[in-house]
């Protein structure tokens, strides 16, 4: 299910500029890179980076990613999603190949080239045993993004992915399922042990629907041949509510190299919004050395994070978004995001595809 792209070729890249003409009739830019070779075996690296700006009416934008070796890092791009549309939120992880921690992981920025240009990123959080870098790119346009990531102004790793049309969707019928709610448990909320997620689908005027269909899938970041912790009890594709229009399903700690593994919730069959940021991968602090839970406290998470999520038909809706928790596990601490950028809504015209 992830999408990941190992790194090629090496070097230094020197910058050059040049006008020309491409099959789109657009201008060409050409970055060029010397020295090195790779190891890795990500697709669509080349032997420079051609920058194709398009002029109007032709077709989407194009480019090549300059080759890297990664010699930090020995870096792994992992995306979600996998096959982003035009206006989603690009989740970019950086995954350090070798094994280096993320207490020895240096500043990295990542630099994204696509039909808007160039533009710079910092790392939203860097997690992990092994060190991994989350970004976050907004608003992606339609046609290539050619990424490539700085340390210290020296070219580390470069990736490629396609921001490809959206596709026909789920119809809307009878509204969007909406998140009204989307509540991250406090210390004092949690129980004494394990991750509970509770589950409410309604209908217009607030009233519980039974047997609607909510599924439960892991991002497109996931590895699910390194999901590890969740024999006991294994997440469901699907839960189903009850005669209140209510379910919960128990979270057992499971985790992925390829990241914190999230769980995204959306109504099945139906257009939806889609609950994302569901993780147990938090935690007892913030990396920085404020426990989420007060001292001496008979709650310690340790990665028990508990969920609420209510969905509610809105007749009236016409889109729908990805929605992140609203971090009240958090609040006694510093925030941090995944799988969304906190500035930058996540939406889509209502009957198209996430």
């Amino acid at each position: 299910m992830a999408a990941a792209t190992a790194c090629t070729g090496g070097g230094a890249a020197e910058p050059m500029l040049s006008v020309g003409s491409a099959n789109t009739g657009a201008t060409a830019t050409s970055t060029t890179a010397s020295g090195g070779t790779g190891t890795g075996t990500g697709s669509g690296m080349g032997s420079d980076t051609s920058v194709l700006l398009p002029d109007a009416g032709s077709e989407p934008f194009t480019c090549e990613p300059v080759p890297a070796a990664s010699p930090v890092l020995d870096a792994e791009f992992i995306f979600d999603p996998a096959e982003p549309h035009p206006g989603d939120t690009l989740t970019v992880i950086v995954r350090a190949g070798n094994g280096l921690g993320r207490t020895e992981a240096p500043p990295m920025t990542l630099e994204v080239t696509s039909a808007l240009g160039i533009t710079p990123y910092e790392p939203q959080t860097i997690e992990g045993g092994t060190a991994l870098y989350y970004y976050a790119v907004p608003e992606v346009p339609e046609g290539d993004l050619c990424l490539r990531t700085t340390i210290d102004g020296a070219l580390e790793a470069s990736a490629k992915i396609a921001v490809t049309p959206r596709p026909e969707g789920y119809p809307v019928d009878g509204g969007v399922y909406k998140v009204v709610t989307h509540h991250q448990w406090t210390c004092d909320e949690q129980p004494t042990f394990g991750n509970e997620v509770h589950v409410e689908v309604r209908d217009e005027n607030g009233v519980g629907i039974p047997g609607a269909v909510v599924q439960v899938r892991p991002s497109d970041a996931t590895d699910p041949a390194t999901i590890y912790n969740g024999d006991a009890e294994p997440i469901p594709a699907t839960v189903t509510t009850d005669a209140q229009g209510k379910a919960m399903f128990f979270d057992y700690w499971p985790t992925s190299e390829h990241g914190l593994l999230v769980f995204e919730l959306r109504v099945a069959g139906k257009a939806s919004d889609i609950a994302t940021e569901i993780t147990t991968g938090w935690w007892e602090d913030d990396l920085m050395g404020c426990s989420f839970c007060p001292p001496g406290s008979s709650k310690n998470v340790w990665g028990h994070w508990s969920h609420t999520i209510v969905f509610q038909r809105d007749p009236m809706a016409t889109e729908a978004c990805r929605v992140p928790t609203d971090h009240a596990g958090m609040s006694a601490c510093t925030v941090r995001h995944i799988h969304h950028h906190p500035d930058f809504p996540d939406c889509w015209p209502a009957g198209l595809a996430p």
